[in-house]
């Protein structure tokens, strides 16, 4: 029996860890000879980003009334594989609804969404995601939300972990200067708490350490932490990016910088955590269980509300031992996240998958009838 085709179904298609995921993920199946779909369904916010993806992928953005386009996407999806990765928490109930009978729906939980949930959404979500084939939760910490919060069945949730692809060569080269430079890679929601990150690192260089902040991403709580930077002093320390998307321009900047921070209040696993672990870079991150998930022994931790604890954990690793310590330790965790694991264990999950007869796409049927009459 030929594999099934294989749909991975976004709301939208911006700039941000979710889409790298989904990037990733359909690059490395198509680069394994499987067809694979990537159906956005609203294009409002549609990003350069997009063009990363393999030119074998095939790309469908639909567009006109909602609901013709969850009839579109019942369409794209008979007899293929549905993977949703739905952004921000919400159930998405009319796309659930969309893919009702289909017997290979799965859906990845890309953070532990316990922030923007009450136990109404999770009753709901609980009675939808239950009846999908099977759900992926990208940390650890994303899996016990998914059975401490929504209560899933503990056999419908699976822990894949996230991954990213070797670095990107390209012709963009960043010089160093001496300064020492912090980089953060973060859309700019107020979740991110770029405003406390800027408040711990205006207290450092208030006590005299010489320090650039390199802000890549972009976002709505982009004004207030830029009207931060100006009330706090260190405007002219600070580097802003906005959402850049090139992967090989990313990874020159992280090359070109000497730690990682990010005063996030809420992650899954952070892809941009993941590609400064690649680029060998000490880290100060916020104390939540995502990052340690993610970063060990290669950071040090802070309260995310308490910038005096920011500014300390950074003078550590000023320290050249320490910076050396916590570089080898990140070129270590690097390897356990590994992309071909990543895509191999979501293979085992769709390869499970058994179409009744009759399920197959009728396009696929005229082709079987024109071999036959050939």
């Amino acid at each position: 029996m030929d594999e099934p085709e294989i749909c991975l179904i976004v709301r939208r298609f911006t700039i941000g860890g979710l889409e790298r995921v989904v990037l990733l993920l359909a690059n490395e199946l198509s680069a394994r000879g499987r067809r694979v779909h990537v159906i956005i369904l609203d294009p409002v916010g549609l990003r350069a980003m997009i063009t990363e993806m393999a030119p074998e992928v095939t790309i469908h953005v639909l567009s006109g009334s909602w609901a013709g386009r969850l009839g579109r996407l019942r369409e794209l999806t008979r007899g293929r594989i549905a993977h949703f990765h739905p952004a921000d928490g919400r159930i998405h109930p009319t796309v659930r609804w969309a893919l009702r009978g289909h017997p290979g729906v799965f859906v990845t939980y890309h953070s532990d969404y316990t922030p923007v949930r009450n136990r109404l959404t999770n009753m709901l979500d609980r009675a939808i995601t239950g009846r999908s084939r099977g759900v992926v939760a990208c940390s650890k910490s994303v899996e016990d939300f998914c059975l401490r919060e929504v209560r899933l069945p503990a056999g419908l949730v699976t822990v894949v972990d996230n991954a990213v692809p070797a670095p990107s060569a390209g012709s963009v080269r960043v010089e160093r200067d001496g300064v020492f430079t912090l980089v953060a890679v973060a859309t700019m929601n107020p979740h991110k708490n770029h405003v406390g990150l800027l408040k711990g690192f205006a207290l450092a260089r208030k006590r005299g350490h010489r320090l650039r902040l390199r802000l890549i991403g972009d976002g709505p709580a982009v004004a207030e932490a830029f009207g931060a930077a100006a009330e706090l002093g260190v405007s002219a320390d600070v580097e802003w990016y906005g959402g850049l998307w090139q992967s090989s321009v990313v990874g020159a900047l992280l090359s070109a910088s000497d730690a990682f921070v990010s005063a996030s209040r809420n992650e899954g696993l952070p892809m941009s955590v993941l590609e400064a672990l690649q680029h060998g870079l000490p880290m100060v991150l916020s104390d939540i269980s995502p990052h340690r998930d993610a970063a060990a022994d290669a950071a040090v931790y802070f309260d995310p509300d308490a910038p005096a604890q920011f500014a300390d954990r950074l003078a550590e690793l000023l320290d050249a031992d320490a910076h050396r310590r916590h570089a080898a330790a990140s070129r270590r965790r690097s390897a356990l996240f590994s992309a071909e694991e990543f895509t191999e264990r979501h293979l085992k999950l769709y390869d499970a998958v058994r179409f009744p007869e009759g399920t197959g796409r009728p396009t696929d049927r005229r082709a079987m009838r024109r071999q036959e009459l050939s």
